[in-house]
């Protein structure tokens, strides 16, 4: 299956021109909801994901299907059609978007920053937190084990409901749910941690950034 990654990065320099530049591509209901987010990074991170996604969809050729119909399941995971999946992501100055035709997937990045470990204990079981303590770069080990989650549980489309801690990786295998998920690592900037997980194996990865200044 193909499985196109659409990328983009904002800077604190470009964040308001990009806003004033492309909010009014989106929908007018769509506006309004970003309009209402509290800071200004968290309205542009919305507003390029909602434009990434509108340049997914014209990729596969979906032109007629509005980024305004967006239905949500029981777990609150958006879709707008069940002929494909999307995913999307941001931390930090990255924004992701992922989409395929006739696949189940999931995508997360984040930026490797400092946390407290002691806070994130039910997230990782017994095996991973000791890989994490045994590393040589714990911060970056946990955010992989991390992000690996993430995705496999933006995948498998319950969310918050999934326990962390009972997902099984084995790279690329990734078991949750009793259903078999396959991990591809992202690598956009060596400060981020980002994977992808589809439900195929034989996925085809196309990564295509797209600026927006």
């Amino acid at each position: 299956m193909n499985v196109k990654i659409f990328y983009t990065k904002f800077t604190r320099d470009n964040r308001t021109a990009i806003l004033h530049k492309w909010l009014s591509f989106l929908p007018f209901n769509l506006q309004k909801i970003n309009n209402q987010l509290y800071n200004e990074e968290d309205k542009v991170r919305n507003l390029l994901g909602k434009l990434l996604l509108v340049e997914a969809l014209q990729s596969f050729g979906y032109d007629s299907i509005s980024i305004e119909n967006m239905k949500y399941n029981q777990f609150k995971k958006p879709y707008l059609s069940q002929e494909f999946d999307f995913s999307i992501s941001h931390s930090g100055s990255y924004v992701v978007c992922s989409m395929g035709k006739n696949v189940n997937l999931g995508i997360d990045i984040e930026e490797i920053k400092p946390i407290n470990f002691l806070e994130m204990t039910p997230i990782m079981n017994d095996s991973e937190w000791k890989n994490i303590e045994q590393s040589e770069n714990p911060l970056k080990e946990f955010f992989r084990f991390w992000t690996l989650k993430e995705a496999a549980i933006k995948a498998e489309g319950s969310g918050f409901f999934a326990d962390l801690d009972k997902i099984i990786i084995k790279e690329p295998v990734i078991q949750l749910e009793n259903k078999t998920w396959f991990s591809q690592e992202l690598k956009f900037d060596e400060n981020y941690s980002g994977h992808i997980v589809t439900s195929d194996v034989q996925s085809h990865f196309e990564v295509i950034y797209k600026g927006f200044i």
